[in-house]
């Protein structure tokens, strides 16, 4: 983690631009705002989204699953162990439609899948978490927060209602992987919730625009159904034999790093053994995978939201920038990203509490970690356990790009906040965004274990998602 040691610098600011509003639509201040919470406008209640109908889908059993089908009687026990994407968390929450939208759910629809279970919020707790609405209309985003028919047990508790139903079959948490399913949720949980009594975080801490980041959703979550009588989530998830697994562990890693300004190392030895040690058990049960590439996240339109121009036509030609790292230049520059903390906000809505910013502001050049070492060691595990893999890489670079068309002849709109692909957080999958992964994980399904699993149409599931939005 980097010290946030003061680095003094001797600017010259040009005050005189502070006071100058851009003709610019996108440069005007994100107004109304908290100073200590600048993304956040404030607390609505709103019914529960309704839940899809699902009518398109196949009917249960009626799907040639090929390979995936094994010798036995009984429909393939499919679980999907990932992260936010997988769990379907989107809108900076997670709640019931996004639950029933994530893309493990619709690929379950999709093979005729009867019985996957995904822990699901019950209705009168739809809202789940609570989850984000944006307030105003520029492209530069402020947030209602949704607080009403929540998951946990009171306002402002970490404690989440149990989940009553059967073994889950989707263990997908946002931030999951090694440093959670190598835990016990439940005393994990207690020791945040002692930890934050004794030791109450500013506002500010919360304003990253992810509920996760501070409230411990991954260990609510796993709490709400693993019981006291497993030492760790893993030992639970062992209980079950699957047929099938959709693998998925990575993106977060990445996100969170750069949520909190690139200071936090990535991939140690600690997800690589956790990558081994969940294809190790899937292959000692003869489990049929898929394993999926990561995304570079920094692709996605939340960490452009805020550029180099926008802020130093706010603080002048010099951005300092506040590390204890030695190698630090003296402030910003064109490659530098610019967080939607509260200093930068703040910045660009002209309050101003200091005239430089720290290192968790903003991700220097040097800090970018790009996905392509992970995803080549994926591509090695996959060839080394038989495994095959869906390449979300380069079809987010497709997306992106504005050169993806579904089969159907859907096209899929990267854009913020316009667009379809993204939800309103700028870096988690929309309901058709999800569908256009399921549909990729669908198709290397086929390919890889002679199944004949249809594909979701995504006009006729636009339809109805604008119908439940």
């Amino acid at each position: 983690m980097k010290k946030f040691s003061i680095l003094f610098f001797a600017t010259s600011l040009l005050f005189s631009t502070l006071s100058c509003k851009d003709k610019n639509d996108d440069d005007t201040p994100t107004v109304p705002t908290d100073v200590n919470n600048p993304l956040k406008s404030g607390e609505i209640s709103v019914p529960v989204k309704a839940d899809p109908s699902f009518s398109w889908a196949p009917a249960t059993g009626s799907v040639n699953l090929g390979d995936l089908k094994g010798n036995s009687s009984t429909e393939p026990l499919m679980i999907s162990i990932g992260d936010a994407v997988e769990a379907g968390y989107r809108d900076g929450g997670l709640y019931r439609q996004g639950q029933l939208t994530s893309y493990p759910n619709l690929v379950a629809r999709q093979m005729g899948l009867a019985d996957f279970d995904q822990a699901l919020f019950e209705k009168e707790n739809g809202n789940g978490t609570g989850y984000l609405v944006k307030s105003n209309t520029g492209y530069i985003p402020v947030f209602d927060e949704v607080t009403n028919n929540l998951a946990y047990t009171e306002k402002g508790s970490l404690l989440m209602k149990p989940y009553s139903g059967k073994v889950t079959d989707n263990f997908s948490a946002p931030y999951g992987g090694r440093n959670i399913f190598g835990l016990n949720p439940s005393a994990q949980l207690s020791y945040s919730i002692d930890f934050y009594l004794k030791n109450p975080q500013p506002a500010y801490y919360t304003n990253t625009n992810y509920l996760w980041v501070n409230k411990n959703v991954n260990t609510s979550l796993f709490s709400r159904y693993v019981s006291n009588g497993y030492n760790t989530a893993w030992d639970y998830a062992k209980t079950i034999t699957p047929d099938v697994a959709l693998i998925s562990t990575a993106s977060d890693v990445f996100i969170f790093s750069y949520l909190h300004g690139g200071h936090r190392g990535l991939f140690g030895g600690s997800e690589f053994y956790w990558e081994r040690q969940v294809l190790d058990y899937l292959k000692e049960k003869g489990t049929k995978s898929v394993l999926a590439t990561v995304p570079d996240v920094l692709d996605f339109p939340y960490f452009k939201w805020y550029n180099y121009a926008k802020i130093a036509g706010k603080m002048g030609n010099t951005i300092g920038i506040q590390s204890g790292d030695a190698s630090t230049l003296p402030g910003a520059d064109a490659e530098t990203i610019f967080l939607p903390t509260r200093e930068v906000v703040n910045v660009y809505n002209g309050i101003f509490k200091r005239f430089y910013l720290t290192d968790a502001d903003v991700i220097r050049k040097e800090e970018v970690s790009k996905p392509e070492m992970y995803n080549e060691i994926l591509l090695r595990y996959a060839k080394q356990y038989n495994q095959p893999l869906v390449d979300f890489n380069a079809v987010y670079k497709k997306i992106m790009a504005g050169n993806y068309v579904t089969d159907d002849g859907f096209k899929i709109d990267p854009s913020y906040t316009n667009g379809n692909f993204f939800s309103m957080d700028g870096i988690y999958p929309s309901a058709i965004g999800q569908a256009v992964l399921a549909n990729e994980v669908i198709k290397v399904l086929n390919s890889s274990y002679r199944a004949q699993i249809p594909l979701i149409n995504i006009s006729i599931y636009a339809t109805e998602m604008s119908k439940v939005k």
